[in-house]
């Protein structure tokens, strides 16, 4: 009997002290790092954010596909959404010039990076049409110049921006500076090359009118020597007059096509089009995949414009 609880006694001592130096799982788990968010305002933009920041990063796109940055308010949970952002990289769209005072007041620690700094603005016209019935003079019509905000479709803003994508990204993780460096370098070498290549492609276009409804296209066409006409301006469809005019001009133009894009009306698009027996081609410049989509622009235009 006294042996039997010996030897118990020693088998327990054995299994305690077998426990005691076994590695301690307990219920703490490991804390997982989360990656930083960077706040990017249209589509366009996240494509260079996502071809330098890759999977280290997650970006947060505030005007989603099919919207229009022209009318865009942001909701309540991407507010919540920027609340935990790092980072804001801008680009002086309208709507963020007037958010930018709100986001800076509620989180005084999000970095705000202008994303155009170093762009040199190309101006647009303004057209402010009259009022027969308020003006002695019906014809009358103001001009008044501004800057073109659409400027994520010209070369060198792309790259400008790509070069403040890697600058915030080396702030907020500077651990992978070298692989940012990298990545942009790169993203830099295909930028060229696209844009060299649509060079010779579209070199034939140079000195075309291209009629589209909303003048988006500006910095893209300026690349190759091709002019912009807008249908609309300030994102509102022309009075009755205007079109009139303005199927008078495409008409001296014998203009073949018009471009326009999901995020606008076409109906004026289209009475311009019928009048004139042209073809109507969607071109989308807020769309996710830039560089796609600058390839796509290119073909698009040498295919309508012969």
């Amino acid at each position: 009997m006294k042996h039997t609880s010996l030897v118990l006694l020693t088998a327990i001592i054995t299994l305690v002290i077998i426990l005691g130096c076994a590695p301690k799982t307990g219920r703490k788990t490991e804390t997982v790092k989360t990656k930083p968010i960077i706040a990017i305002s249209i589509l366009p933009h996240s494509y260079f954010l996502e071809r330098i920041g890759g999977d280290s990063i997650q970006s947060l796109v505030l005007v989603g596909p099919g919207q229009s940055p022209h009318t865009y308010e942001p909701s309540p949970k991407q507010m919540e959404d920027l609340s935990k952002a790092s980072a804001w990289i801008y680009s002086n769209t309208d709507f963020e010039v007037n958010l930018k005072p709100k986001i800076a007041s509620l989180y005084p620690s999000l970095l705000l990076i202008d994303g155009t700094d170093g762009v040199q603005f190309r101006q647009i016209e303004a057209h402010h049409h009259e009022d027969e019935a308020e003006t002695d003079d019906p014809t009358e019509e103001h001009h008044e110049m501004e800057r073109d905000l659409h400027t994520w479709l010209g070369r060198e803003n792309a790259k400008i921006f790509s070069r403040h994508v890697r600058d915030t990204l080396i702030k907020v993780l500077p651990e992978h500076r070298d692989l940012y460096e990298s990545r942009y370098e790169e993203l830099i070498k295909e930028i060229d090359r696209v844009f060299n290549e649509l060079d010779q492609d579209l070199a034939p276009l140079k000195g075309t009118k291209v009629f589209v409804f909303h003048p988006s296209f500006g910095y893209f066409f300026d690349e190759f020597g091709i002019q912009q006409e807008a249908i609309e301006t300030g994102g509102k469809e022309p009075s009755a007059k205007t079109l009139a005019q303005i199927i008078e001009a495409a008409t001296a133009e014998q203009v073949k096509v018009i471009f326009v894009q999901a995020q606008f009306p076409t109906t004026a698009a289209k009475t311009v089009a019928d009048s004139l027996g042209a073809q109507v081609v969607p071109l989308d410049p807020l769309a996710k995949d830039w560089m796609s989509n600058i390839k796509l622009m290119g073909e698009s235009l040498k295919k309508a414009i012969k």
